[in-house]
């Protein structure tokens, strides 16, 4: 069986932008039996290790550049970061450590949800919460086009800067 591992990462102190621990606990819920999940509030360089051991990471994050509620989901691919271990890790530096110490290329996924507010507090905006099943269904569909992938002899790669598998 295919292993996924969804990292979540946020504050979930800031309102929306803990929307993606929110997710994490419906998917944990939800594909108990199909995903691993960990939730942190920023990605760091000791989670490629995670990384490594997975056939599929998806991350989950909040976003500000769209319409509050919008949730999108892009193939990211590993990336060298502009500078060594700070406290901005992105995902694709998180991937680029995982190649560079481990060997390891896992297809990954950026699944984010764009949220309103990001003021001190716990609550999530409406429009936010109410993108938590789109998101479970998204996370749904990737690990089930794993799932047909690797019954399959072929195993395609999206070519960088392609947006979508499905």
């Amino acid at each position: 069986m295919k292993q996924v591992l969804v990292i979540a990462y946020g504050n979930p102190l800031r309102s929306d932008d803990g929307i993606a621990w929110q997710a994490a606990e419906a998917l944990r819920r939800k594909l108990c039996n199909q995903v691993r999940v960990t939730c942190v509030h920023q990605l760091t360089p000791e989670l490629a290790e995670d990384v490594a051991l997975a056939d599929m990471v998806i991350f989950l994050d909040a976003s500000s550049n769209a319409e509050p509620g919008r949730v999108a989901c892009r193939a990211i691919f590993a990336s060298p970061g502009e500078s060594d271990f700070s406290h901005h890790f992105a995902p694709a530096e998180t991937l680029d450590l995982c190649r560079r110490l481990y060997f390891a290329e896992p297809r990954a996924f950026l699944v984010s949800i764009s949220g309103k507010s990001f003021r001190h507090g716990q609550e999530l905006s409406p429009a936010v919460l109410h993108a938590v099943p789109e998101v479970v269904a998204q996370v749904s569909k990737l690990i089930e086009h794993l799932r047909r992938e690797s019954r399959t002899p072929y195993h395609p790669r999206l070519a960088p800067g392609a947006t979508s598998v499905l």
